[in-house]
């Protein structure tokens, strides 16, 4: 009967565990980009249109802003304003465009992660937030790749009945899985 009973509770507690979050397919967002390493603290903005094929984001406080536009041309388009300097202008602003191309179709940069396999380790402060913590722990030949993702909800003002996840801090050690650079 016990054993019954356990097994019933773990069911129930796993029915009922918080899923990661679903990021909405139109959003933007605001935040820090910190690697403690280089002591670089780098604000961001970004905003994300998956439905029209657009997005753009914008680093150093705006000095350098980047789009993907997927609907321009037959394979999208990315585009990078950024100050250049030559031998004859210093910090010219400049458009660089790269164009797609069949084996490189320009996409949508989402600057919020992939969480569908992140798991709920629990509930904690953050940011000044009761949060969802979620995480992720990868193993890749000899790399250990650690993610880790706190959230908390608000009233979702589309259907009142929902809560809206709103990211609080999204930490990386490992793989940049946001921007695809390096290894951190």
């Amino acid at each position: 009967m016990k054993f019954v009973l356990v097994v019933l509770s773990c069911l129930l507690a796993g029915a009922f565990a918080t899923k990661p979050p679903k990021w909405p397919d139109v959003y933007s967002v605001s935040g820090m980009l910190t690697i403690p390493y280089a002591e670089i603290n780098e604000p961001f903005y970004a905003w994300y249109d998956k439905t029209n094929g657009r997005s753009r984001v914008d680093y150093y406080g705006g000095m350098v802003k980047t789009y993907q536009l997927t609907k321009q041309g037959d394979y999208g388009v990315s585009l990078k304003l950024a100050p250049v300097t030559t031998q004859n202008q210093m910090n010219k602003e400049t458009c660089l465009q790269v164009n797609g191309s069949a084996s490189y179709k320009i996409d949508v940069q989402g600057i919020l992660p992939y969480v569908r396999d992140f798991q709920l380790l629990g509930t904690e402060q953050c940011g000044g937030y009761q949060c969802d913590k979620f995480g992720l722990t990868e193993v890749i030949g000899q790399k250990r790749n650690v993610y880790t993702l706190w959230v908390r909800y608000v009233k979702s003002p589309k259907y009142p009945a929902a809560r809206m996840p709103i990211p609080v801090r999204y930490e990386m050690k490992g793989y940049n899985t946001l921007l695809g650079s390096h290894y951190d």
